[in-house]
């Protein structure tokens, strides 16, 4: 065992009841994100909705980690089931690095638009990119078409990808792979 298994670290979980496992997982991690967006019912009515739907992501140790999936499967004390996201290669769970979560935290904040890149020709479709400037700094990403128009989508590995909101052509710079 390493110092890291002792540090709390994020992981990202699937479960079939994801609003009911953010009630009972939040006191018994030191943080956990669940995106979700208010979207309008029939009537006028708001409601809540999942941005990826089945997917929460807690920021534990990896002994609570797995300690929490082994109860939630064998054990009446966690009522909802949840697996951890593991290495495609091996059996050891996924870590989510802080950045992911915190480009998470970003993209899912209410005042998001959609990413566009426009007249910019030196970019192309697979091209992998890096935000030179802006809330965005730092993240890397690939070109992609969605609706015609350019975006930069950003891996979480295994888990999902998320497309960033706008960026300037001039605050983007080619990456080498």
């Amino acid at each position: 065992m390493t110092d890291t298994d002792n540090r709390p670290q994020w992981f990202a979980i699937k479960t079939r009841q994801d609003f009911r496992a953010e009630a009972e997982l939040a006191p018994l991690c030191d943080d956990l994100l669940f995106p979700k967006e208010k979207v309008s019912a029939p009537g006028g009515k708001t409601r809540s909705r999942a941005v990826i739907p089945r997917v929460l992501f807690i920021k534990t140790t990896r002994d609570n980690a797995l300690e929490m999936e082994r109860k939630g499967r064998r054990h009446p004390e966690l009522s909802v089931p949840f697996w951890i996201y593991r290495y495609p290669n091996d059996d050891s769970i996924q870590v989510i690095p802080q950045s992911s979560i915190n480009l998470l935290r970003l993209l899912t904040a209410d005042d998001t638009t959609r990413c566009e890149i426009f007249n910019k020709s030196d970019f192309s479709v697979n091209q992998r990119v890096r935000v030179t400037g802006g809330y965005f700094e730092g993240c890397e990403g690939y070109v992609q078409r969605v609706r015609k128009n350019k975006h930069v989508i950003v891996r979480i590995e295994g888990v999902c990808m998320v497309m960033l909101p706008f960026i300037h052509p001039d605050l983007l710079e080619p990456v080498a792979d």
